[in-house]
């Protein structure tokens, strides 16, 4: 999958959240449980988005593991009022995570990832740059 190789700019990264975000609110109110694969959606644009900031996408899968593990084990090791403190805490800090994703600029050059993704809303990866034979 090319995606998670690449890069994303900021306006595709909140096309992709928003999308996900409202197919979560819809899933809510209609069906009366939240849509899960949501924030596996938002886990995958996470990683070409943490590429744009020239960081690895296994920061996401550091997150996605860490939640998984306290939404999956919490309720087993922590005593009730620890663990919906610790839900409390991660229901304030994924959303603040995703913003800041979507609020801090991708670097302008090349970097480990590639050439910085085109500007506006585009879910191509940007050229390759020419190379000076084709100049």
């Amino acid at each position: 999958m090319h995606l998670l190789k690449a890069r994303l700019n900021r306006a595709s990264y909140w096309v992709i959240v928003g999308v996900a975000i409202l197919a979560t609110l819809v899933s809510a109110l209609v069906f009366k449980r939240p849509l899960p694969a949501a924030l596996v959606v938002m886990l995958i644009a996470a990683i070409p988005r943490l590429h744009d900031l020239g960081r690895s996408g296994w920061w996401a899968g550091g997150v996605f593991i860490a939640l998984m593990a306290l939404f999956f084990g919490g309720g087993f090791v922590l005593p009730p009022h620890a663990f919906q403190n610790a839900l409390g805490v991660a229901v304030l800090v994924l959303p603040g995570l995703l913003v800041c994703l979507g609020a801090l600029p991708g670097q302008k050059a090349d970097n480990a990832f590639g050439p910085p993704p085109p500007k506006g809303l585009s879910f191509k990866p940007a050229p390759p740059p020419a190379s000076p034979t084709e100049a």
